[in-house]
């Protein structure tokens, strides 16, 4: 179906769209909404059906976003499913482009196929499931306890698709995990390669059928490959060889391939193409605002639409931008762009565009030929190259020299309480705050809006600091910039309000619900000791409480030790200016009429150690970097079907999880942190990798390269972490085997309960015919007749009436 259409037929198109009540206020809210097409029209699906797709049917997807500014921004996908017909998909295209109208064509759109959609589309679900059928197939009538049998795969490393295959031995894989519905009987087989969180949603899906579908009544079995019990063998319809296991979400569209620029223009009276530039570079000199453009890396096609292209260019440039495509795999992308509005992604494309500083992929290879091909694996050389030439983004605030006006809140249940301007800067990590800055920008009032949120805060605190935010930010017209704060990622701009004397103290008030049994917890024996760290310039040098011990020092870095009758100021032996500077300003903040000694590393009075329960072995000087050379961390992961890796700018202890590998470049020496949860490709990867970085940036051949594991960090490896806590080594939960464990436990309850009850209703029928046999017996030994032993307790009936007198 084309999406215009000439004479009287386009005209009665064009009147439909004005008049189309197929959508009723779209993107009014933040959110998902999504329409199915049903006879060329298109029809709200309900949330519950969200993430469900029938591969006969054609959709509508609109992501709405609100920026911290206030303003909406709108993703638009058309879905088209791979057994849809031509019409269906020809209506969603067209109904994209009418619910692009009514928004006034600020929707980038998308057009999305099924099994190649993009991160972005992807991206909008916690699951996509693929469903056989669509709404021309109709409606079944269900039979109680006739089920059809079907397997299901479910797959993916980022988002998990789940769709139905064949029943076969031969569909299975060892690197996945399927269910088979056989009704009453649901099985979850976990291939040996599968990872936790395809065993999680694996697990997720039998429950919803075992529980909604089946009402409770069906039976769950979970199985491991090579631990299958016969059942599962026969409703699969015999054993067989499992295939090897198959690579996840391998990546699409990432890579750029020759870049070509197309004009779409109606200046010769209906819409053309020219072919404008091909090349390595694109300059964006080359866009015109009259025309559309259509920008093709091979691998995804863009239309850019410019704010003066006519109104047949702006309507017939999607429609041309996937005819351009034909001939090419069904999952390239074509995506549409308006001019002001481009995404990262397409600016890349062109030379005077920076491209996004991160996160920096260095996974991917040059690529030759006219079709998208799948990402390659770089080598660990290329990989090192990349961590070399790396940005770690450090940026410029984009607010000012911090000399405007600042107000501090604590959430106290669930309220923003103002907090004493004398311990402005101090938090506690068992706490949620707002921070409310005005200055002046330009001449005119500007505000930001800070809700910092502790590591140990609770769920509730952080809602309510998020909520009054925005409550705060609506009073001011929404006109206010509201900033996200996690603990130990504070940007350098707020940082720079409090002068150098911002600290987070352990601790924190109780929780708001108060049947909790919460209570607050503060550090009140008069003893506690600050780490106060930085990487050269005074935004980025604040101080964090950690434990009272002598292995929390280092000799990079400043401390303060406050006892019940002084405050001691140490400095290490390698620790900068600035640092001293602010272990100075902290001091002044928190000894409230102690005593200062200021105490150099090597110099210590008795009373420091004691304070800190003895003398400990910390990372001295001689095995910490000099002291203008800050750590560099960088992730390590294959979660996208390529080991990658990336830089993290401003990096805390909360940047380590347990499913990645970690590179932390400290100057003299390469750390490999590897989570508990790791996989094999990645460990091996990331020790070869850190190997050929060691040898690019020109450290001595006797640079090491060291393990550590979660849990088992050691001083030197943890003293490049501003205010390091070793009580939360995160403990791995399988999250799969928790849940499995729990829903087995619950099977096993529900399956004796009914065993139960169907065992004492046996009871009360034999009680019943027992204490039947027993009044029969009575009756009897009395000399009543057999029968039925509740029948003497019935009147007698009454005498026959005596016959009528004869007639006269």
């Amino acid at each position: 179906a084309s999406l215009r259409a000439s004479g009287p037929e386009g005209g009665r198109l064009r009147h439909l769209r004005k008049m189309s009540s197929d959508f009723a206020n779209p993107g009014s809210k933040p959110g998902l909404e999504i329409w199915r097409i049903e006879s060329l029209a298109a029809v709200p699906l309900p949330a519950k059906d969200f993430g469900t797709f029938y591969d006969g049917d054609s959709y509508l997807v609109l992501k709405t976003t609100e920026t911290t500014g206030g303003k909406y921004v709108y993703d638009l996908f058309f879905w088209l499913g791979s057994e849809s017909s031509q019409d269906e998909q020809g209506a969603a295209a067209y109904k994209a482009v009418e619910l692009d109208d009514l928004l006034g064509g600020a929707p980038v759109q998308h057009r999305e196929v099924q099994d190649c959609e993009s991160d972005s589309f992807l991206g909008c679900f916690k699951k996509i499931s693929y469903e056989k059928g669509g709404v021309k197939s109709g409606f079944r009538k269900v039979e109680r306890d006739v089920y059809e049998t079907r397997l299901l795969h479910v797959k993916g490393s980022r988002t998990v698709r789940i769709k139905p295959v064949a029943i076969d031995h031969t569909t299975l894989n060892a690197g996945d995990v399927f269910v088979l519905d056989a009704g009453l009987s649901i099985y979850l087989w976990n291939g040996s390669g599968a990872s936790h969180k395809e065993k999680a949603k694996g697990l997720e899906v039998a429950l919803a059928i075992k529980d909604d579908e089946r009402g409770g009544r069906a039976k769950l079995t979970a199985c491991d490959q090579g631990a299958e019990e016969a059942a599962f063998w026969e409703a699969l319809g015999g054993q067989g060889p499992v295939a090897a296991a198959t690579p996840d979400d391998s990546p699409t569209g990432s890579s750029k391939g020759a870049l070509k620029l197309v004009r779409v223009s109606d200046a010769s009276g209906s819409l053309s193409t020219t072919e404008v530039a091909c090349g390595d570079t694109l300059e964006r000199s080359m866009l015109d605002s009259k025309d559309v453009f259509i920008v093709d890396n091979e691998a995804e096609v863009f239309v850019w639409v410019g704010k003066e292209a006519t109104a047949d260019e702006k309507k017939g440039g999607m429609e041309t931008g996937v005819k351009y495509t034909a001939g090419r795999p069904k999952g390239v992308r074509v995506t549409k762009v308006s001019e002001g509005a481009e995404p990262a992604l397409f600016k890349s494309l062109f030379k005077s565009w920076k491209p996004p500083a991160t996160p920096a992929d260095f996974s991917m290879v040059g690529r030759s030929g006219n079709v998208a091909q799948a990402t390659a694996q770089a080598s660990a050389a290329d990989l090192a190259k990349g961590m070399s030439d790396c940005s770690f983004g450090e940026s410029e605030d984009v607010a000012d020299d911090g000399s405007g006006k600042t107000e501090m809140y604590r959430i106290e249940d669930f309220e923003p309480v103002p907090v004493d301007q004398a311990t402005y800067g101090q938090f506690f990590a068992g706490d949620s705050y707002i921070v409310k800055y005005t200055y002046l920008s330009s001449g005119r009032e500007a505000t930001l809006l800070y809700f910092w949120l502790g590591k140990d805060s609770t769920t509730d605190e952080q809602g309510a600091a998020a909520l009054h935010a925005k409550q705060m930010d609506d009073n001011l017209g929404g006109q206010a910039t509201q900033v996200r704060v996690t603990m130990g990622k504070e940007p350098p701009h707020l940082v720079r309000l409090f002068g150098g004397k911002l600290v987070v103290h352990s601790g924190g008030r109780a929780s708001g619900f108060k049947n909790k049994g919460d209570e607050d917890s503060y550090d009140e024996d008069g003893v506690a000791l600050y780490h106060v760290k930085g990487f050269g310039g005074a935004d980025s040098t604040k101080a964090a409480q950690v434990a009272e011990v002598a292995t929390s020092l280092n000799s990079g870095d400043c401390f303060v030790l406050l006892t019940p009758a002084a405050a001691f100021l140490w400095a290490g032996n390698g620790a900068n200016e600035t640092e001293k500077a602010t272990a100075q300003a902290v001091c002044g903040v928190l000894k409230q009429g102690r005593k200062l000694q200021e105490v150099a590393e090597g110099g210590e009075p008795d009373a420091f150690w004691e304070a800190l329960g003895g003398k400990g072995e910390y990372p001295s000087s001689s095995v910490l970097p000099e002291p203008d050379r800050p750590a560099r961390l960088f992730l390590c992961s294959n979660a996208t079907g390529a080991f990658k890796v990336e830089p993290l700018a401003h990096f805390s202890q909360s940047d380590l999880e347990e499913g990645d590998v970690y590179l932390l470049d400290v100057g003299n020496a390469v750390f490999v942190w590897v989570g508990s949860e790791a996989n094999e490709l990645e460990k091996g990867m990331a020790a070869e990798t850190a190997a050929s970085y060691v040898a690019l940036e020109g450290y001595s051949a006797d640079t090491a390269v060291l393990t550590v594991k979660s849990g088992s960090e050691p001083p030197i490896f943890t003293s490049h972490f501003l205010g390091w806590d070793a009580s939360r080594a995160k403990v791995f939960l399988d999250p799969y085997e928790a849940k499995l464990a729990k829903a087995m436990a619950e099977q096993e309850a529900a399956q004796a309960a009914e065993e139960e009850a169907r065992a004492a209703s046996a009871a009360a029928k034999a009680d019943a015919v027992a204490k039947a046999e027993a009044e029969r017996a009575s009756k009897a030994s009395s000399g009543a007749p057999d029968g039925d032993p509740f029948e003497d307790d019935e009147p007698e009936p009454p005498p026959p009436p005596p016959p009528p007198p004869p007639p006269p």
